[in-house]
């Protein structure tokens, strides 16, 4: 157990093999949040092929909004330098956008020096299957892992008959939050702004993982930053 005097970088990742769950676009909505609601720090790096969530942070800086955060580019093998400089400030929260793969050795540190494994993923039979298999590999790489697993992209209208039953599979690597519903505000999300509409949806899920897994024991959890 950590020391409840002493400052913890936290690195917090959003990862998932399975590509399409909406990892880049939550990893925004929580790094939004982080610095607007809860007043923190953040500093996030895109490890994605993609790189769909630096293209944001760039469209964003192209309009001339103000910066909540920066973002930079960064892989799988870049993770110690990011560590190192996690550690440098722990009052800044470390975001990173993970690529989805799990065939590369240099994945096993970084699984096993996050504080939090944020993984969204969908109820479809490819994402759930996808899911287990990226939740069983953490637990084996660290048993002491905190998965945190978000029902995305979930659609309203569709009945999902093997809900209840995915819900309990994958219960046992971690944590489940409520459903984030699909809706067409998410594309209106830059790293500068975070539609109102989404705001009752995400708050309380975030608002959780911060008071449950980020600021708990943590002994400037109350300062202003």
């Amino acid at each position: 157990m950590k020391s409840p005097d002493k400052e913890i970088a936290m690195i917090i990742l959003f990862a998932n093999q399975k590509g399409g769950v909406g990892k880049s676009t939550l990893a925004v909505l929580f790094s939004n949040f982080a610095v607007q609601k809860r007043k923190r720090k953040v500093k996030v790096f895109d490890m994605d092929f993609q790189q769909s969530l630096y293209n944001k942070y760039l469209n964003s800086d192209l309009l001339e909004n103000e910066k909540l955060y920066e973002v930079e580019l960064s892989n799988i093998p870049g993770f110690k330098s990011i560590r190192k400089r996690a550690t440098q400030d722990p009052k800044i929260l470390t975001v990173i956008d993970l690529a989805g793969r799990m065939d590369d050795d240099n994945l096993v540190p970084v699984l096993k020096e996050s504080e939090l494994i944020i993984c969204p993923f969908c109820y479809d039979e490819y994402s759930v299957t996808s899911t287990f298999e990226f939740c069983y590999v953490v637990k084996k790489v660290n048993p002491e892992s905190r998965i945190i697993l978000i029902p995305n992209r979930v659609k309203t209208s569709v009945k999902y008959e093997t809900l209840e039953s995915v819900n309990q599979a994958l219960g046992q690597f971690g944590e489940l939050t409520s459903p984030v519903s699909d809706r067409i505000d998410f594309q209106r999300l830059t790293t500068s702004y975070t539609p109102e509409s989404l705001v009752p949806i995400l708050d309380p899920i975030f608002n959780k993982l911060f008071d449950d897994h980020i600021e708990a024991d943590q002994p400037w959890q109350t300062e202003t930053t």
